[in-house]
C-alpha cells in the first residue's frame, strides 16, 4: 500500500513539474511574442513612401473603397474624377473599374467607413486614403501573420532560436516587408494562406488527440473562410488555396466528413462573392478585368497566354530567382533554406506539409518563370511571390532548428536571415518602390541617396523634423537589436563560445552575400544617380509642402 501511495505522490509531483514548465514556457512565449510584435510593428511603420510617388497598384484598391462607401457603387467613376486617372483600371460600357481582385478594397472599406462617421470625403486627399490604409489594414495583418506563424512553428515543435530566426527573417528580411505595410493584396493574401494552413493544422491536432467535434468543425470553419478571402483578394491565389483543400482531404479530418463540408462552406460565400463581382462589374462570372484594361501596354502584357501567363521563359526564371533588384534568392537568401527544409520536414514525418509547401513553391516560381511582368513594376525583391514566402518560412524554420547542433552550420543560417534583413531595411528606409532600371539597388540608389543626405518619410523627420541619415539612428537601433535576436538566440545554457561562433560566421555570410552587389555591373550610369538624388530632393521638399494643413 505504501509503494503504492509514492508511485501516487512521485506521479503528481512529476505532473506538477511539467504542468509548471509548461506554465513557465508558455509565458516566456508570450513574452517573447509581445516583446518582438512590438518591434516588428515599429519596423514596419517607421518609414514610408513619398506622398508625390503615384502607386497605381494601392490607389486603385483605394478608388474602389471608396466608391463602394461614399457611392454605394462599384465603378470607381467617381473617385477617378475627384483624385486623378491612374493605369491600373479597366473600363465596361462606359464605366471604370478597377483592375484588381476586390478582396483587399473590402477590407480597406471599413477603416474608412469607420473615417467617414467623422469627416467629409472632402477632407481626405489620395495620399492621406493611402497612409489610412497602410495603417489600419496592412499593419495590424502584417503582425497578425508574425505572431501565427511563430505560434504555427511551436505547434510543430520547433526550438526557440528557429522561431525567432525564421520569423524575424520573414517579416524584416524579405519582400513581406515592405509589402506588410504597402496596400496591396500579395501579404494578405500571404497571411490568408498562412492563418488557414495553421487552422487546418488545429482542426487535425484536436482530432486525432481529443476527437472535440466543435474544435475540429471552428477551425476548418475559420480556415476554409481564410482561404476563400485569399483567391478574393488575388486570383493566382486561388490555386494555393485549391491545394490546401487537398491537403485537408488527405488529413486526418478525412473520417470527418462533415469538417470537411466546414471547410468548404466557410470558401464558399467569398467563391460566390468573387463571381458576384466579376458579373456586376465585368458581366459575368468568370470574366476578369484583364479582359477590359484601358492602358494599351497592360493590356498586351495580360493578353498574353491565360492572364499573362504563358510558357516558361528562362530569362523570366533568372531574373525572378537570381537578379540583385528582384531574385527571390537574391534579395532574400534564407528562403534558399527552403529546399533542403522541405526535405527535413518530410524526414520528421511531416510529409503532407513538405509536398504542400514544396507544390506551391513551384506553381509561384513558374508562374514568375511564364510572364512577361516577372518584375511587376517599380519596387524592391519578387512582388509576385510574396504570397508564398509565409508558407515557405515553414521549412526554413525546420532547416534550422536541424542545423542548430553544427554551430557554423547555424551562423551560416542566422547570417542568411541577417543580410535580408539589414538589405530590405536600407532599402525602404532610403527608397521602397525602386524604378526598374535599378537593376543594382545597393549601388544604383541606397548608398548614393545616403551620401546626399535623401530617405524616405519617417516617423522621426515627421515629428522631430530632423532630415537625412540622422532620422535614421533611431531606425539603426531597432535594426540591430533584431540583428541580436537572430545572430545570438539560444538557449540559458547556451556558451559564449557558441554564440561567438555564431556572430563570426553570420557576419561572414553576410559579407559574402555583399559581394554580387559590390562585382555587378550598376544599372544606372553616374547621370542617372544624379537625376535620382535630385528628384528625391525635389521629392522631400513636396513632403514638407503635403504637411501643411488641407483646406478643401
Amino acid at each position: 500500500m505504501s509503494k503504492m501511495l509514492r508511485n501516487a505522490l512521485d506521479f503528481v509531483r512529476a505532473r506538477t513539474l511539467r504542468l509548471g514548465r509548461s506554465a513557465d514556457a508558455a509565458c516566456g512565449d508570450r513574452r517573447s511574442d509581445m516583446l518582438l510584435g512590438v518591434l516588428v510593428l515599429a519596423l514596419l511603420s517607421y518609414s514610408w513612401m513619398f506622398s508625390e510617388i503615384s502607386v497605381p497598384n494601392e490607389r486603385s484598391r483605394v478608388y474602389l473603397a471608396v466608391a463602394m462607401v461614399d457611392h454605394g457603387t462599384l465603378s470607381i467613376d467617381e473617385p477617378v474624377r475627384r483624385y486623378g486617372e491612374i493605369y491600373d483600371r479597366a473600363r465596361r460600357d462606359g464605366h471604370y473599374y478597377t483592375d484588381k481582385a476586390p478582396g483587399s478594397s473590402l477590407l480597406a472599406a471599413v477603416p474608412y467607413w469607420v473615417a467617414r462617421r467623422f469627416t467629409e470625403p472632402s477632407d481626405w486627399r489620395i495620399h492621406e486614403l493611402v497612409n489610412l490604409m497602410r495603417t489600419w489594414v496592412m499593419l495590424p495583418v502584417s503582425l497578425i501573420g508574425f505572431l501565427w506563424l511563430r505560434r504555427f512553428l511551436r505547434r510543430l515543435r520547433l526550438g526557440p532560436p528557429a522561431i525567432d530566426v525564421a520569423s524575424l527573417g520573414w517579416i524584416l528580411g524579405t519582400s513581406a516587408f515592405h509589402y506588410g505595410s504597402a496596400f496591396y493584396g500579395h501579404q494578405l493574401v500571404a497571411v490568408c494562406l498562412l492563418g488557414a494552413l495553421a487552422l487546418a493544422h488545429d482542426a487535425e491536432r484536436a482530432q486525432e488527440e481529443s476527437g472535440r467535434g466543435r474544435a475540429v468543425h471552428l477551425s476548418m470553419l475559420g480556415a476554409g473562410m481564410l482561404a476563400g478571402f485569399a483567391g478574393l483578394t488575388e486570383y493566382q491565389a486561388g490555386i494555393p488555396a485549391a491545394m490546401l483543400a487537398l491537403y485537408v482531404v488527405a488529413g486526418p479530418v478525412r473520417k470527418r466528413p462533415l469538417a470537411l463540408v466546414t471547410f468548404i462552406s466557410g470558401a464558399l460565400p467569398f467563391a460566390l462573392l468573387l463571381f458576384g463581382y466579376n458579373t456586376l462589374a465585368f458581366g459575368g462570372p468568370l470574366k476578369l478585368s484583364y479582359q477590359f484594361l484601358i492602358d494599351p501596354s497592360l493590356r498586351e502584357l495580360h493578353g498574353q497566354g491565360i492572364g499573362g501567363v504563358a510558357a516558361p521563359h528562362w530569362d523570366y526564371a533568372v531574373g525572378g530567382l537570381f537578379s540583385l533588384h528582384r531574385g527571390f534568392f537574391a534579395t532574400s537568401p534564407l528562403l534558399l533554406l527552403a529546399l533542403p527544409g522541405i526535405v527535413v520536414l518530410w524526414r520528421r514525418g511531416a510529409r503532407r506539409l513538405s509536398v504542400l509547401v514544396g507544390a506551391a513553391l513551384f506553381y509561384f516560381l513558374l508562374f514568375i518563370s511564364s510572364t512577361k511582368i516577372w518584375y511587376a513594376g517599380w519596387g524592391f525583391g519578387p512582388r509576385l511571390l510574396v504570397p508564398v514566402m509565409a508558407w515557405t518560412a515553414v521549412p526554413v524554420a525546420a532547416c534550422i532548428d536541424a542545423m542548430e547542433r553544427w554551430p557554423i552550420a547555424s551562423g551560416f543560417a542566422r547570417g542568411l536571415a541577417l543580410f535580408g534583413i539589414l538589405i530590405h531595411q536600407a532599402v525602404h528606409a532610403v527608397f521602397a518602390e525602386l524604378p526598374e532600371g535599378a537593376t543594382n539597388p545597393l549601388i544604383d540608389a541606397v548608398l548614393p541617396a545616403l551620401r546626399s543626405g535623401h530617405v524616405s518619410p519617417n516617423l522621426i523627420s515627421r515629428v522631430f523634423a530632423v532630415h537625412g541619415w540622422k532620422s535614421l539612428l533611431p531606425l539603426a537601433v531597432l535594426v540591430l537589436f533584431a540583428a541580436c535576436v537572430v545572430v545570438l538566440r539560444g538557449g540559458r545554457e547556451t556558451r559564449r563560445s557558441l554564440r561567438a561562433w555564431w556572430a563570426g560566421t553570420a557576419i561572414a555570410t553576410v559579407l559574402l552575400c555583399a559581394v554580387p552587389s559590390m562585382w555587378a555591373k550598376p544599372g544606372w550610369a553616374a547621370h542617372e544617380v544624379k537625376r535620382f538624388t535630385q528628384w528625391m530632393a525635389q521629392l522631400e521638399a513636396t513632403e514638407e509642402m503635403l504637411r501643411r494643413p488641407h483646406r478643401p
